[in-house]
């Protein structure tokens, strides 16, 4: 089944970069009232003659593919996704369909995008390419402003967006599907316009046109977030929402570190790494993904806080590795944490989100053994005829966010 490694991943790298990682949240030395850095663009209402301007500063000196790809591995990431075409229409890789490309517009001229393949090939990652298909702000008939609308960036005719679908968008997935992704990552926004321009038809003849050419690559729902077609393979939800049940399809959430996806100079509202990781856990006990983003500098570098809290949730998966991966939801409840299964239900895992006492009682199980994952340290079991009973190690309440492992019988 196709799908299986995106199931069986649990944890993904998301990357936005682009032209809006030079201002990054800033325009005339003023922060952006939207607190999406990439949308500065439309949130700014800066005309596109101006903002195209940012292709000759386009320069990302630290910006190095094998990197990336390691900050990724090394934190226990198994796919990479990067923003291949945002919302302002800049291409990373050099497109035939639009001079507006980093191989053409910038002096940088490198394809961002080969590089990062063959860095994600040699780390043993997953790639997969973000592209926005419905909002395109260079001109070309994509300039759908969502909410931000002035005199330039407007509600196209319905025409003017045909040219941009059939000569740009089209071409340019056509164009992608050269670098052989696992997935494209598709970006609406719940909203009624995009119901208007992507209609199911092109739902269908966008799908169809990957289909034709890889018969591995995922594609996600938000090729139509409010009426997305059947024929996706896996359901993004909304930014930062973590649901309360599973999916009926493999699943993620795509989060972020703080509150912009693009970097953002003046943006300091950085999540800890506890929240981080139990974003993670809460998603993996219900059987699904966690794609947590790093945007990084006009510079092509990494910001020091991202990398820090890559290295920490790495630290923290290669402890408790066998409690996140491949493993299956598990509908045992308990009071303070989540848990997981391994695939053969032979294993509990029980994530330990908030201290209530150093006892637990599993009802209506029996415990065989029970180990603090990270030390390996026992805790004692006392099995009764309406459960198990588990007495947590005091040192294990040390550890962040200790696993226990449980064998069943």
């Amino acid at each position: 089944m196709k799908t299986e490694w995106f199931t069986d991943a649990r944890f993904g790298m998301f990357i936005h970069f682009g032209l809006y990682s030079i201002p990054a949240g800033v325009w005339q030395g003023r922060k952006t009232g939207f607190p999406y850095a990439e949308w500065i663009q439309a949130a700014e209402k800066i005309p596109r003659k101006e903002y195209r301007k940012l292709a000759a500063q386009f320069d990302p000196a630290n910006f190095n593919a094998e990197q990336w790809a390691e900050y990724a591995a090394n934190a226990g990431m198994k796919y990479l996704v990067v923003t291949s075409k945002h919302h302002d229409g800049f291409a990373l890789w050099p497109s035939k369909a639009s001079n507006f490309n980093v191989a053409e517009a910038t002096p940088f001229k490198r394809d961002i995008l080969g590089e990062l393949k063959e860095a994600c090939r040699k780390q043993g990652l997953r790639f997969g390419l973000y592209y926005s298909h419905w909002l395109d702000w260079e001109g070309t008939g994509g300039d759908i402003s969502f909410r931000m609308e002035n005199g330039e960036y407007v509600h196209p005719e319905m025409s003017e967006f045909e040219k941009y679908w059939e000569n740009k968008c089209l071409p340019q997935i056509g164009e992608l599907m050269v670098y052989d992704p696992d997935l494209i990552w598709f970006d609406t926004w719940d909203d009624p316009y995009s119901l208007k321009y992507i209609t199911s038809e092109k739902q269908e003849q966008l799908i169809s046109l990957i289909r034709s050419n890889s018969d591995k690559c995922l594609i996600n729902s938000r090729i139509q977030l409010t009426s997305p077609s059947e024929n996706v393979d896996f359901i993004s939800n909304h930014d930062n929402a973590f649901p309360d049940s599973g999916e009926g399809k493999p699943w993620e959430t795509s989060g972020t570190m703080n509150d912009s996806f693009g970097y953002h100079a003046l943006d300091f509202e950085w999540k800890n790494t506890e929240t981080l990781i139990r974003n993670l856990i809460h998603n993996a006990s219900l059987g699904g993904n966690y794609q947590l983003n790093v945007g990084p500098t006009g510079a092509g570098a990494f910001p020091r806080p991202a990398v820090k809290r890559l290295n920490e949730i790495g630290a923290w998966l290669g402890a408790n590795r066998e409690s996140i991966y491949t493993t299956r939801p598990s509908n045992f409840v308990f009071d303070g944490g989540k848990a997981t299964a391994s695939k053969d239900g032979k294993t509990l895992f029980l994530h330990m989100l908030e201290r209530k006492g150093n006892t637990l009682f599993l009802p209506n199980l029996s415990a065989k053994r029970a180990v603090v994952l990270e030390t390996g340290q026992e805790a004692a079991i006392e099995n009764t005829v309406k459960g198990a009973r588990l007495t947590i190690p005091e040192q294990a309440f040390r550890l962040g966010v200790p696993v226990i492992a449980v064998e069943t019988g």
